[in-house]
């Protein structure tokens, strides 16, 4: 079952992220991002049309922007999660959503931490 609310919140722990701030890349770009206190990382999607390209910048984050380590992680080793924005009903969803549906997303990345 999808959940609603109306403040964003981490799809790992419940609690409130960062709000958005412009970080910058390695290539002299910048993506909107934050995190929470759990760890997780997040990049927002205003379009929700940059699915790969959001994910990707997440996930680089996640690894300090180390692109290598971040595209090499073997499965399982961090989790990840979506949280759509509707703009009409004004509130945060947490899934994928409908692929046609181009509600601003955000998208979080959670390491898992090594044993």
């Amino acid at each position: 079952m999808e959940e609603r609310s109306k403040i964003l919140q981490c799809p790992f722990c419940g609690e409130v992220p960062t709000v958005p701030v412009e970080i910058d890349t390695p290539f002299g770009s910048t993506v909107d991002g934050g995190n929470c206190p759990c760890g997780a990382v997040y990049v927002y999607d205003r379009t929700g049309r940059m699915l790969g390209e959001a994910f990707s910048d997440a996930l680089a984050l996640a690894y300090e922007w180390n692109y290598d380590a971040a595209f090499a992680a073997a499965e399982g080793s961090y989790e990840e999660g979506v949280v759509r924005f509707n703009k009409r009903a004004r509130k945060f969803m947490t899934g994928e959503g409908d692929p046609r549906d181009r509600s601003a997303r955000f998208y979080f990345i959670l390491r898992k931490k090594a044993d």
